[in-house]
């Protein structure tokens, strides 16, 4: 008798195995990694250097103001869980806390098919996909490409496939499943909250210098991921010396040093990661296109800025 093949994993059960990967590595990884055909697992200084050190898999880091964890966003997002009837864990809008929670809606929206249970399956639908629309569609794409750029081939490899499976998810999302939206099918869906209240980047020539550096480095305000790796390599291809220690130190070093071959270089980088949200515009609607124009916005300034700071170095000499 021929042996029956192995039941492929629904996409809920895919989504609470990818999660488990963006906490440290425990035995736990192994099991996962094998049943999600992943070739190996991560080290814990793996983990490290590209969670605590690189790119932080939280939703408060790259849809808050302050542009790190905690802050108004982070409590948005726990108001999220108390919503659903859920304690909100101790960090609600880590990645691994919200992919965990949209398993658990997604299996309990494929739950009771009876008709007398329909409107609870709906409105769990509803809830479903207001969490990835308001909470993880805005910032964990372009977190999943920057690990696919920067981590080690076992977490590009679960990046990519994290990546296909909510994309998946996103581009089955009735916009009328929305519920805090209020829109309706064949209706423009109004950008996530967390979007419409998020500042601009401030200009330093308005607000000074160390608010400008604090917005380069808050996603939602410039609309691109600023990582220690991309301070780095900036450093090296302007020749700069580079400080240890937290970016925004480290930042303001550089700038110190060559104001406009370090502007130019970050100018670079807004534009390239611009180009990247607007890849995303067809299927991510106007989520992508806000992210596009703030790094589109964040270029034009710092290359305008650029153009100034040469102007008065030429004039001093």
């Amino acid at each position: 008798m021929f042996d029956r093949p192995e039941p492929r994993p629904t996409p809920a059960e895919l989504i609470r195995g990818l999660a488990v990967f963006a906490e440290p590595p425990t035995d736990e990884h192994s099991r996962i990694a094998e049943a999600l055909g992943l070739e190996s697992v991560p080290s814990s200084s793996e983990y490290s250097d590209l969670f605590l050190f690189q790119l932080y898999p939280y939703a408060s880091v790259h849809l808050g103001p302050e542009g790190m964890m905690g802050g108004e966003a982070r409590e948005r997002v726990a108001g999220f869980w108390k919503a659903l009837g859920y304690q909100p864990p101790a960090e609600p809008d880590h990645l691994a806390a919200l992919l965990g929670l949209y398993a658990t809606l997604a299996e309990a929206a494929d739950g009771d098919r009876s008709e007398e249970a329909e409107a609870q399956r709906r409105l769990i639908r509803e809830s479903r996909a207001a969490l990835l629309y308001e909470h993880v569609s805005p910032w964990v794409f372009a977190l999943l490409h920057r690990v696919g750029e920067l981590a080690p081939r076992v977490y590009a490899e679960w990046a990519k496939l994290l990546e296909g499976v909510l994309k998946e998810e996103v581009s089955t999302a009735r916009p009328n499943d929305r519920a805090d939206t209020g829109a309706g099918a064949g209706q423009a869906v109004a950008l996530p909250l967390h979007l419409r209240v998020a500042p601009e980047l401030p200009d330093p020539r308005e607000r000074g210098a160390a608010d400008f550096v604090a917005g380069l480095l808050a996603p939602v305000r410039s609309g691109f991921l600023l990582t220690r790796a991309d301070v780095a390599r900036i450093a090296s291809v302007c020749d700069v010396g580079l400080r240890a220690g937290e970016r925004r130190y480290a930042l303001e070093h550089l700038l110190a040093q060559d104001p406009p071959a370090v502007l130019r270089a970050l100018a670079a980088e807004a534009l390239r990661q611009s180009a990247l949200h607007e890849e995303r515009r067809e299927w991510l609607g106007e989520t992508a296109s806000f992210f596009a124009k703030r790094a589109g916005h964040t270029a034009s300034l710092l290359e305008e800025l650029a153009v100034e700071e040469a102007a008065k170095e030429e004039m001093a000499t």
